[in-house]
């Protein structure tokens, strides 16, 4: 775990200062200024500086954690995200409790975040003031606040414990996996994900390892080129099934989905440019002054292109999508707007092509800055086309390839690229109204 992402009580006392809107006291407990009172009589005043302490002496002690996970020697806790909108994994599983069995018996609870990890989770809140500007992390915020007093219900059953850390497990809204065995173990996260398999198996629930999105701000970007109340009337037509991918891409919740869908756009016209190209290329060798329809020779240079490329059309099962896609991209990409596009959304990204390739999907950097603009596109053709390889061939022992979830992150730094490429396509299809 990086630097900025330590958990210390600095942090967890700063989270609660955020969260709480208050300056604490002097003395190193966090203090309320308004004390909570729980339905069932209790009230909750504050954290003793004692329970802090303990809570970071518990995270620091964890034997392997990541963003997502924490991992003792006979226990685990994983945040879970929810792979439906309507919540049917918490539904199912919610305070739920499986007994495994066999010499070393392995329990699993799913429910809110122990104590530790809803500290965790408020760290992010400190080291991340971004999170706190986000509608859901707003709401979620002032709920935590209220919990409580007359107005809001927790909607859930009647807060376990008596600590401050329990209200704000409770308000967060996150769900998590703990894991327990009797003995020491190596293997939580297989666990982990072989539960969540069984679960959906049985249940058509499911849910990820990781982290919901109101806690990873690089998922709060969007590209949003018009404020409210400026932006105006269309002045062009587009093809819907055009606007169809392109929709389901700006709609997409998972990167892959969301890549695929902009791909599918370029991937639309690869027959026709292919076509065209070939069209072109015995158009060329038939009205070049050399050629001679008397000549055997010159009708069969004609004749070996066709065959050529409809070898290669067999070969491969259709047209050659690399070939295709580089058209695509000759045709409709104007690079100087792509480079606009691009610092406009993130400044690093076009530094980050030329500097680094993509590893789960062996592709190259691409140095979109070059001066020869048809070298460019032709790198940039390549990168997108084995980064879309990686998505849609998993076949085991090839390499590299993609692991879903686990190269979300890298991924979501080529969908930019994609999206402003599919953008370009569209618009360049648009007819004038």
């Amino acid at each position: 775990m990086s630097a900025s992402s330590a958990i210390n009580e600095t942090s967890i006392m700063e989270g609660l200062r955020r969260v709480f809107r208050s300056d604490g006291t002097a003395s190193d407990d966090f203090t309320l200024r308004d004390p909570i009172s729980l339905p069932d009589g209790k009230v909750i005043l504050g954290a003793s500086s004692a329970e802090i302490a303990a809570i970071t002496t518990r995270l620091a002690s964890a034997q392997s954690r990541t963003e997502s996970s924490f991992q003792w020697e006979s226990e685990a806790e994983f945040s879970l995200v929810s792979l439906d909108q309507v919540g049917a994994f918490d539904r199912f599983f919610e305070g739920e409790t499986f007994e495994g069995q066999g010499d070393n018996p392995v329990t699993f609870r799913v429910g809110r975040p122990s104590r530790e990890f809803a500290a965790y989770l408020l760290c992010k809140f400190a080291q991340n003031p971004v999170l706190l500007t986000s509608p859901r992390a707003r709401m979620i915020l002032n709920r935590i606040r209220q919990i409580g007093s007359d107005r809001i219900s927790t909607g859930r059953r009647s807060i376990e414990g008596d600590s401050l850390f329990d209200v704000i497990a409770e308000g967060l809204r996150a769900t998590t996996l703990q894991i327990t065995a009797v003995k020491s173990r190596a293997d939580f996260e297989t666990l982990a994900n072989s539960f969540l398999f069984h679960a959906a198996y049985n249940t058509d629930a499911a849910a990820r390892i990781g982290l919901e999105a109101m806690f990873r701000p690089q998922a709060f970007q969007r590209v949003r080129r018009s404020q409210n109340g400026s932006l105006d009337a269309p002045r062009q037509t587009y093809d819907a099934d055009l606007v169809h991918h392109y929709l389901m891409g700006v709609a997409a919740e998972i990167p892959l989905l969301e890549y695929l869908a902009y791909y599918h756009i370029a991937e639309h016209f690869f027959v026709k440019v292919f076509n065209e190209d070939l069209i072109s290329q015995v158009r060329s060798g038939i009205t070049d002054p050399s050629f001679s329809a008397r000549r055997s020779k010159d009708i069969q240079s004609i004749v070996n292109i066709v065959t050529k490329v409809k070898g290669r059309i067999k070969d491969e099962g259709g047209v050659n999508e690399l070939r295709s896609l580089q058209l695509v991209l000759d045709s409709f990409i104007s690079i100087p707007r792509l480079i606009s596009d691009l610092d406009a959304y993130d400044a690093d990204l076009v530094g980050h092509y030329a500097n680094r390739d993509v590893p789960f999907a062996g592709a190259s950097k691409v140095d979109i800055r070059a001066h020869d603009e048809e070298a460019v596109r032709g790198a940039i053709a390549k990168r997108i086309y084995k980064v879309r390889n990686a998505l849609v061939h998993a076949k085991e022992g090839e390499l590299p390839k993609y692991a879903p979830f686990a190269h979300d992150e890298e991924l979501a730094r080529e969908i930019p690229l994609m999206r402003f490429a599919a953008e370009q396509i569209v618009i360049a299809q648009g007819k004038v109204l």
